[in-house]
């Protein structure tokens, strides 16, 4: 046990060092001191996901083959040279080439940082402390994002260039730290895993109904916090806030995201994931369509939507974890991550779209909305947690 907690202090280190959280204060804000409007803002930031669509299947795979240990350290050395990027770019191509770019580079760790941890805990006999394990290393990540945050907006005024340069030199240190943990023994893929392999455990998320189904229904969900990450900056503008002031602003999202994952664990065990991918979409909905008619209530809602984006990915990874097989998990995962990028890019794209021509709070809440009528659409035809109506499934338990 002694050993487990120490693999799972340097894992949280990693985590806590790759949180970039200097530049989140000021990433929209630079793109538009560079002369972009929001709907330039929101297609260069959609083709973050458009790099991830690209880039899953093969770094999966390159995760599987290599080892998701490696596969960590080169995302985050990869990362560390786009935040070099940003600080250079002064055009909508340019923002678009960094954009896309760090799509791809986050792929090399989005199936394998939870393929690693789940087969590291695997290796403990220890699966059931997943919910939870993953929860505190998220909320470590959004912690120091908050710490660093703070700062990010004030280096931002001194000179534009600081948070970029802070956050790269902080990512780097994580790709060298995470080289110090082992290749966990339940990573089966590693040796002699063939394209044919990794081509099988792809399909696995097309072929099997349940995973199918839910995949689609957790993009949908996640899809509507994804795309307010690109309004916070300029609405808070409009609100008052300075760039100064974003970094505060952001320590308090980043620690209501911590607070989101830390309540993932029980939240399970109250409502199941299946009330909780229901019952939460539905409320932030709700608080959206309250933000679009109260402007006044935007920043308040804001925090509400980091953490219910951390508790939905939180006991996504849960369930599909619990039902992905060890050999080729990373690319399952990467996958997924591909899936709910093609997602992520008509959202964010469309939601730019809809926020030039009305406002920003309304576009997003026409896409909780949205949200709402798919989960129960989907929950009615095929529902991926149980059989029967989502009306008798809100309290019960997941069947497979």
């Amino acid at each position: 046990m002694s050993s487990i907690n120490s693999l799972l202090r340097r894992f949280y280190a990693y985590r806590l060092l790759t949180s970039e959280g200097f530049v989140y204060p000021i990433l929209t804000v630079h793109a538009l001191a560079q002369g972009l409007d929001l709907a330039g803002v929101g297609l260069a930031a959609g083709t973050f996901f458009l790099g991830t669509l690209f880039g899953e299947i093969p770094t999966g795979y390159i995760g599987d083959r290599v080892g998701r240990r490696n596969s960590l350290a080169l995302g985050a050395g990869l990362v560390s040279i786009t935040h070099i990027g940003f600080a250079m770019a002064d055009s909508l191509i340019g923002f678009i080439l960094c954009w896309s770019f760090w799509g791809v580079a986050a792929t090399f760790r989005s199936g394998s940082t939870d393929a690693w941890l789940y087969d590291m805990l695997v290796d403990a006999d220890a699966t059931s402390r997943y919910t939870a394990v993953r929860g505190r290393s998220t909320s470590m990540f959004y912690i120091a994002a908050a710490v660093t945050a703070l700062s990010g907006g004030l280096l931002y005024e001194y000179w534009s260039t600081l948070p970029f340069a802070a956050a790269g030199v902080m990512t780097a240190l994580g790709g060298l730290l995470v080289l110090t943990l082992p290749e966990p023994d339940a990573n089966t893929s590693k040796k002699d895993f063939s394209l044919r392999e990794a081509a099988a455990a792809f399909t696995t998320v097309l072929t099997t109904s349940r995973i199918r189904i839910f995949v689609v229904l957790s993009a949908v969900v996640l899809a509507v916090p994804e795309t307010i990450e690109v309004f916070v900056q300029p609405v808070a503008l409009s609100v008052g806030f300075t760039p100064s002031l974003l970094g505060p602003l952001y320590a308090g999202l980043m620690i209501a995201a911590a607070v989101g994952s830390s309540l993932a664990d029980p939240i399970a065990d109250r409502f199941s994931i299946g009330g909780w991918f229901t019952l939460g979409t539905a409320g932030l909905a709700g608080v959206l369509l309250l933000a679009s008619l109260l402007p006044v209530a935007a920043i308040p809602v804001f925090f509400i939507a980091r953490s219910a984006n951390t508790v939905s990915d939180t006991l996504g990874s849960t369930y599909l974890n619990n039902r992905l097989d060890s050999q080729g998990r990373a690319t399952a995962l990467s996958g997924v991550s591909m899936v709910q990028a093609l997602i992520f890019v008509l959202a964010r794209s469309t939601g730019g779209a809809l926020a030039d021509a009305t406002t920003p709070m309304t576009a997003l809440a026409v896409l909780g909305l949205i949200a709402v009528v798919a989960v129960v659409v989907i929950r009615l035809l095929a529902d991926p947690f149980q059989s029967g109506s989502v009306m008798n499934s809100f309290r019960s338990s997941e069947a497979d």
